[in-house]
């Protein structure tokens, strides 16, 4: 088969192949990865939420009934 392209040419068009076949495969492996994140937090969605354990209203800090309060009674 014969052609009318130079040695140059053909080097150009191996080129732009290889570019274009880069360019495909970071979108492949920006979709696979959108999609896999999509996945997970539609996966987290359907589990249920941890829920911190309710107060017993009973606490032994010296600045009152707060429940977030640091705890000084012992060092009183």
């Amino acid at each position: 088969m014969k052609t009318n392209l130079n040695h140059d040419q053909i080097a150009v068009i191996i080129e732009r192949a290889r570019n274009e076949r880069g360019i495909a495969v970071g979108r492949l492996i920006a979709t696979a990865m959108h999609g896999l994140l999509d996945w997970m937090e539609k996966g987290k969605q359907d589990t249920p939420q941890p829920t911190a354990p309710k107060q017993s209203g009973y606490h032994l800090s010296s600045e009152g009934s707060h429940p977030k309060a640091f705890d000084t009674s012992a060092f009183v």
